[in-house]
């Protein structure tokens, strides 16, 4: 009996452990999706530029160095991308213009692709590895990289909304930053033979 009583008494200390540690951590979720975005590089001022969000990424910013694993196991890095141009997809599972926003990201991505460029999306969330969004972007992307709630590779590149964009040149400068893909205009022409 006195096993019992140990262990019932145990198993309740566990429940109310992982009850607390769940609490803090869907309020820190909950609090980094609502904050409002830092400035990148303690470069950019204000939150919002003539009534619009800034993304957190400028035009004219280089891309960071960065490390990366895709969903598939493979390492990414700055490098790789190096001499092209790159468009970098920052999305989340919490987002429904996320998801929304495949299909254009898919004819995007193909331009910049034929252009000669490469194409990095990230997928922030709990389980973004195993997710739908991560699934159907593995033919829209060269690389998919699945994030945790903390987000490394998108806060290391600034990114504070989803579903953010930024297209950077051969030298890895960003030419055009966008919230949603309606910002971003026409990126790139494929290259005429």
């Amino acid at each position: 009996m006195e096993y019992l009583v140990a262990g019932l008494v145990l198993v309740a200390a566990l429940a109310a452990v992982n009850a607390a540690l769940t609490v803090a951590v869907t309020r820190r979720w909950r609090a980094r999706m609502s904050a409002p975005p830092a400035a990148h590089h303690g470069r950019h001022g204000p939150v919002a530029v003539d009534g619009e969000l800034e993304l957190g990424i400028a035009p004219g910013d280089r891309m960071p160095a960065f490390t990366a694993v895709t969903g598939e196991g493979a390492t990414v890095t700055r490098d790789d991308l190096a001499g092209r141009e790159v468009l970098v997809a920052f999305l989340s599972l919490e987002c429904s213009s996320c998801d929304d926003s495949v299909p254009e990201l898919g004819e995007r991505a193909r331009k910049v692709r034929e252009a000669g460029g490469r194409v990095l999306a990230t997928v922030v969330g709990i389980d973004a590895a195993d997710s739908e969004l991560a699934a159907r972007l593995v033919g829209v992307a060269d690389h998919v990289v699945p994030e945790f709630l903390d987000a490394p590779v998108s806060n290391l590149f600034g990114a504070r909304f989803y579903p953010g964009f930024a297209h950077y040149d051969a030298d890895g400068v960003a030419t055009v930053t966008s919230i949603g893909l309606e910002g971003l205009g026409e990126l790139a022409q494929p290259s005429m033979p």
